[in-house]
C-alpha cells in the first residue's frame, strides 16, 4: 500500500499544485481587475475633480469680477458726487463774488462798456434788457440809433440780454449766463477726473 499511498499523495500535491496554480491564477486575473477598475476610477474621478474645480474656479472669477464691477461703479458714483459737490460750492462762492462785483463801484463801468459793446454787435433798432436796479447806470452811454432799454428783472446777478428781432440776433451776456458756460470747462480743467 505504500506505493497506493505515494501515488495517491501524489496525485492529491498534483490537485493541489493545480488548485493553487488557479487560485493564484485567479487572484492575479482578480488583482488586474481590480486595479484596472481603481485606475479607471481614480481617472473618471480626477477627471471630475478636474471639471469641478474648473467651473469652481471660473464661478470664483466671475463673483469676483461683479464684485469688482459693482465696487468700482460705487467708487465711480462716490468720486462723481465729489465733484459735483465741489463743484457745486466752487460756483456758489462764484455767484457770490459775482453778486459782490455787482455791487461794487466797478460794476458800473464794466455795464456801460459791456452795454455798448453788446448794442453794436446787435445794430440799430436793437433791444437791451438789464435788471430795474441798473437802468440808471446806463442813462449816459451812447448807443446806436434806435436802440432801446428796458427792466428785466429775471436778470438774477446782473448783466445784460440783448435782442434784434429785425436781424434774427439774441445775445445772453448776465454775469449768470457766463458762469453757466464755465461749467464744462471747470469740469476738464479743474483736475477732477474720475478714473477707476
Amino acid at each position: 500500500m505504500n506505493e497506493l499511498d505515494t501515488r495517491a499523495e501524489r496525485f492529491l500535491e498534483s490537485i493541489r499544485a493545480e488548485g493553487e496554480a488557479a487560485c493564484a491564477a485567479i487572484r492575479e486575473e482578480t488583482e488586474r481587475e481590480v486595479t484596472g477598475r481603481l485606475d479607471e476610477t481614480r481617472r473618471a474621478e480626477n477627471a471630475r475633480v478636474e471639471r469641478t474645480l474648473r467651473f469652481e474656479t471660473e464661478r470664483a472669477r466671475t463673483r469676483a469680477n461683479r464684485d469688482l464691477s459693482a465696487a468700482r461703479m460705487a467708487a465711480r458714483a462716490k468720486l462723481a458726487d465729489q465733484r459735483q459737490k465741489i463743484a457745486d460750492e466752487t460756483f456758489a462762492k462764484a455767484k457770490a463774488q459775482l453778486a459782490d462785483f455787482a455791487a461794487s463801484d466797478k460794476y458800473a463801468a464794466w455795464l456801460q462798456t459791456e452795454a455798448a459793446a453788446l448794442a453794436e454787435a446787435l445794430g440799430e433798432n436793437a433791444n437791451l434788457s438789464v435788471r430795474s436796479i441798473d437802468l440808471p447806470l446806463l442813462k449816459d452811454v451812447k448807443l446806436p440809433a434806435g436802440t432801446t432799454l428796458t427792466a428785466d428783472d429775471s436778470i438774477e446777478l446782473g448783466g445784460l440780454k440783448g435782442a434784434n428781432a429785425a436781424k434774427g440776433l439774441a445775445a445772453d451776456d448776465t454775469l449768470a449766463a457766463r458762469l453757466n458756460a464755465q461749467h464744462e470747462w471747470f469740469l476738464e480743467n479743474a483736475g477732477l477726473e474720475i478714473n477707476i
